[in-house]
């Protein structure tokens, strides 16, 4: 697992690489962490790297929005308003996973064993004051390697597990 710690510029860089990747390679992206940190802000830069062109909002209520990229289609889908993964198939889960494209899911620690094996993980947790974000991200499966936070980092951590 990669752990760097990201300024709001390196956070949105790196939310650009992620995008082209996982638009490309059609990756499915398990985003966790507490509120305000960074979740959103990092789909929404993804979307940009994934050539969506329309303004990429949280869906909270919706639960799923689904963008179409110059590279691929992308979904954004937020479990923060479900309890636990009895409710993911109400939400169309079937075809988040089936669907070719990029998937980005916020609170994807909420689905459970319903995540699928083949994935990234990213975690974020608040630093620096609230200034900075720790991030960690790892490969899960047979998921395509991550593109280097570290490139973005404002000051590089040592890796852990």
């Amino acid at each position: 697992m990669t752990a760097v710690l990201l300024d709001e510029a390196g956070l949105v860089r790196w939310g650009r690489s992620l995008g082209e990747v996982a638009a490309r390679e059609a990756v499915f992206v398990a985003l966790s962490g507490p509120l305000g940190a960074g979740k959103t802000r990092l789909t929404q830069a993804a979307c940009a790297g994934a050539g969506v062109s329309e303004a990429v909002t949280s869906p909270t209520y919706t639960l799923v929005h689904w963008y179409t990229g110059d590279r691929g289609p992308v979904a954004h889908a937020d479990l923060y308003r479900i309890r636990d993964a009895s409710e993911l198939p109400g939400l169309g889960w079937e075809e988040l996973e089936a669907r070719p494209g990029a998937v980005f899911v916020e609170w994807a620690e909420r689905a459970g064993d319903e995540l699928p094996p083949d994935r990234w993980e990213i975690r974020f947790e608040f630093a620096g004051g609230g200034a900075l974000r720790r991030v960690r991200a790892c490969v899960r499966g047979c998921a395509p390697p991550i593109p280097d936070p570290a490139v973005y980092s404002a000051a590089p951590e040592a890796p852990s597990c």
